[in-house]
């Protein structure tokens, strides 16, 4: 019996030592460095401003913007988005994808006075692509243009700034 009981005491030290490692080796690689991945290509057909592709871009980090013109989030970030464009940490780092859309961008562009390239993705495919699940959606691009970070919410001037900083 005294053998039996030893037995189960090994095998319960051995079950919660078992445990112990999982649970640690789980928060080890949950809090790991998540790795980057290269971003999509962006939408071939240009909105306003120039074409822009990915090979652009390279060298300097930069923004990708999803918006829609009907989405009042994005008309609430629009004027903060062309602000950063303009500013000094911003100029020609800022990219738009009007996505899903088919309303009126060309209103939307003027009212906000984007001067920076807008792209089109009415079809969805470079959003989905992306992995874009809500607008206005802020893809950061560290230089070689992997994504560093994917932001669903309204920006600032500063955060916009910040997320740019910190990718590059």
């Amino acid at each position: 019996m005294l053998a039996r009981l030893a037995t189960h005491r090994y095998a319960l030290r051995f079950a919660l030592g078992a445990l112990a490692v999982a649970l640690l080796a789980y928060g080890l690689l949950a809090n790991a460095p998540k790795a980057r991945r290269l971003a999509p290509p962006l939408p071939t057909r240009t909105l306003s401003g120039k074409p822009t592709t990915l090979a652009d871009l390279r060298g300097h980090a930069a923004v990708v913007i999803f918006f829609a013109s009907w989405c009042s989030p994005c008309q609430h970030e629009a004027p903060a988005v062309a602000r950063f464009a303009r500013s000094p940490a911003g100029r020609g780092r800022v990219v738009a994808v009007d996505y899903t859309d088919g309303s009126n961008w060309r209103g939307f562009v003027r009212q906000y006075r984007w001067s920076f390239p807008v792209l089109d993705d009415s079809s969805g495919e470079t959003g989905a692509a992306f992995r874009i699940h809500d607008l206005p959606t802020v893809v950061f691009l560290d230089r070689q243009g992997r994504i560093v970070s994917t932001i669903s919410a309204p920006q600032t001037v500063g955060s916009l700034t910040r997320g740019l900083s910190a990718a590059a």
